[in-house]
C-alpha cells in the first residue's frame, strides 16, 4: 500500500509538494489535499502517514518524527501571516482568529500577550476578512487569503517579522512529520529532500499556475516564494522552534514540551541557491 501524504493546499507549501503532484515522484504516494489544521487531524487519526503539519501540532500528537532539513519558515517578513485592522481603528478589544492554522493562532497569542502586553478577546472565525472585521477590531489572516490583501487599506502586523524582532530567531510554521513505524525512513527522508530541491527549482512554474488561480501577478508570487518563505530546517530554525514551544508551554498553550525528534538522515542536507 502506498504511503499517504497529507499536503496543505497553499501556495507557500506548493514547492514541497510539486514533485509529488506534477514531477518525478508523481504516483509514488497517495496525496491528500488539506488545510494546515486538517492535515494535523488526518495524521493524528491515522488517515495519513506523513503530513505537512503546523509546528505547534507536534506537541499534541504523540510519537511523531520530523523529516530533517525541510520546513515552511520565515527569516524576515512572511507576508502571509498577518494581523489586520482597518486604518484609524485604534482600540484592540477583540481579534478574529483564522481557524485554518493553529500555529499562527498560538503565535499571535504569544505576541499579543508577551510582546505587546495586550489581552483582547480572541474569536475563532472562518477566513472571511469583511465578516471578521465586522465582528472584531482586528483579524488574523493566513495563507493565500493574506496574499490577496490590499495593504493600503489596512494597518498590518506581519507576525513573522514581529517574532524575529522579538526573539532574533527564525519562525517555523510547519514541517513534514511522520507517524511511528514509517517504512524505510532513511529512504523516505532522501525522497522528500529530493522533492524539496525539485520543487524549489520549479518556483517560476508554480508562481505562474498560482497567478492564474489567485489572480495575482506572477512576479509578486515568485518573489514571495523566493524571498519570504524559507524552506530550510537548520540549527537556527530548531532554536526558534524550541523557543516557541517553551513560550507556548509557559503560556499554557501546550501541556508539555517534547524535544524535536528527527528521522535518520542518510544523505547530506543541501539547499539549492534561490
Amino acid at each position: 500500500m502506498k504511503i499517504r501524504i497529507s499536503l496543505v493546499d497553499y501556495l507557500n507549501s506548493a514547492p514541497l509538494g510539486w514533485a509529488f503532484l506534477h514531477g518525478p515522484m508523481k504516483g509514488r504516494f497517495t496525496v491528500i489535499p488539506s488545510s494546515p489544521a486538517l492535515c494535523a487531524d488526518q495524521l493524528a487519526a491515522g488517515e495519513a502517514d506523513v503530513g505537512l503539519i503546523p509546528s505547534i501540532e507536534y506537541q499534541t500528537i504523540p510519537d511523531l518524527k520530523v523529516i530533517p532539513g525541510i520546513s515552511i519558515a520565515a527569516i524576515n517578513k512572511v507576508r502571509s501571516v498577518l494581523m489586520v485592522r482597518p486604518k484609524g481603528r485604534k482600540v484592540l478589544r477583540s481579534v478574529a482568529l483564522d481557524t485554518s492554522s493553529r500555529t499562527s493562532v498560538a503565535l499571535i497569542r504569544l505576541l499579543l500577550q508577551r510582546r505587546m502586553g495586550l489581552s483582547p478577546g480572541l474569536v475563532p472565525h472562518p477566513p472571511d476578512l469583511p465578516q471578521m472585521l465586522q465582528k472584531c477590531d482586528a483579524a488574523l489572516l493566513i495563507g493565500d487569503a493574506a496574499l490577496k490583501l490590499s495593504p493600503e487599506d489596512y494597518e498590518i502586523v506581519d507576525l513573522a517579522e514581529e517574532w524575529i524582532a522579538w526573539q532574533g530567531r527564525p519562525f517555523v510554521f510547519a514541517f513534514w512529520a511522520c507517524r511511528a513505524g514509517i517504512p524505510e525512513p532513511a529512504e523516505l527522508v532522501e525522497t522528500f529532500l529530493q522533492a524539496k530541491r525539485w520543487g524549489l527549482q520549479a518556483s517560476e512554474e508554480i508562481a505562474g499556475v498560482y497567478s492564474t488561480n489567485l489572480d495575482l501577478p506572477k512576479a509578486f508570487l515568485e518573489d514571495y516564494l523566493r524571498f519570504n518563505i524559507d524552506y530550510d530546517l537548520g540549527p537556527g530554525h530548531v532554536e526558534g522552534l524550541t523557543r516557541f514551544y517553551q513560550l507556548a508551554f509557559d503560556s499554557g498553550l501546550i501541556p508539555e514540551v517534547r524535544p524535536v525528534r528527527f528521522l535518520p538522515l542518510g544523505i547530506q542536507v543541501e539547499s539549492p541557491a534561490r
